[in-house]
């Protein structure tokens, strides 16, 4: 049976619509709320719109569109790619009920982009790599579409953290294709792309209530404490990023740019 055919693919999971909603699929961000997970989406695009350059953007599995629709005021043009057929329907329908005509979506697979070499000056990827089997192959074609100085802020689950142990005991979700700190900067660099930076978030799942002995370290309190603002950022992103702990954060938010050749 192949990957893709595999009823825990990410393609039969997605399209089964049973957890991966096409309502519920893709948050919008909300500089106010309260809520851990919000504040971790306001801090990725925060992290996008720091390190983007001039030129066309990429929001790879960008399922309903609606980061690009958040940047909208920041970067454009863009486009985002999803191998979910609904997904990019609602994207391009909220994106053109929006009046972005600049922002564009298509279906396609993140193994093979349908762009040409080196027409992306920023990309981004979040909440998805980790479920992508050979998510190598990924990273070598987010390499080939970078243009020389471009950059890609990757979102890459830790194999190694209380989140990747919890995700077993949920069967409704995707097959999960987690990495260790170490397996994520080798296929990085093994695409031939430099490090600029990294940053480690959830050193707890913040989600799971499984299994239950762990109960003490799930309950939702900590989304509460660890979601509180230090210094501008949350509390969570400043115990994540400690030298100690960091390898045990699931997130791994990780900058990486095309260096320029010289001739």
């Amino acid at each position: 049976m192949s990957e893709t055919n595999r009823p825990d693919s990410p393609r039969a999971t997605f399209e089964a619509g049973k957890v991966y909603k096409v309502e519920t699929i893709c948050a919008r961000a909300d500089a106010q709320s309260a809520e851990y997970a919000l504040r971790l989406l306001k801090r990725k695009l925060e992290m996008v719109i720091a390190h983007h350059a001039e030129g066309l953007t990429l929001d790879l599995c960008c399922a309903t569109g609606a980061h690009l629709l958040d940047l909208a005021d920041f970067i454009r043009p863009a486009i985002g790619i999803d191998f979910s057929v609904p997904f990019v329907r609602k994207a391009a329908d909220d994106a053109a009920a929006a009046g972005h005509s600049d922002l564009r979506f298509l279906v396609g697979d993140a193994k093979a982009l349908p762009l040409t070499d080196g027409s992306i000056a920023t990309a981004y990827c979040f909440s998805s790599l980790y479920v992508i089997p050979d998510v190598h192959q990924v990273i070598d074609e987010l390499a080939r579409v970078l243009r020389p100085g471009g950059r890609a802020i990757l979102d890459l689950g830790n194999a190694r953290s209380l989140n990747a142990y919890c995700v077993r005991h949920y069967p409704d979700l995707a097959r999960q294709h987690f990495q260790t700190r170490g397996a994520m900067r080798k296929m990085v660099q093994n695409a031939g792309l430099a490090i600029v930076e990294q940053r480690a978030f959830q050193i707890l799942p913040l989600w799971a209530d499984r299994p239950g002995w762990l109960w003490p370290l799930l309950h939702p309190r900590w989304k509460r404490i660890l979601a509180t603002r230090v210094g501008g950022r949350m509390l969570d992103e400043w115990i994540s990023n400690l030298p100690f702990l960091r390898s045990l954060a699931f997130r791994q938010m990780i900058v990486c740019e095309k260096p320029v050749r010289k001739d």
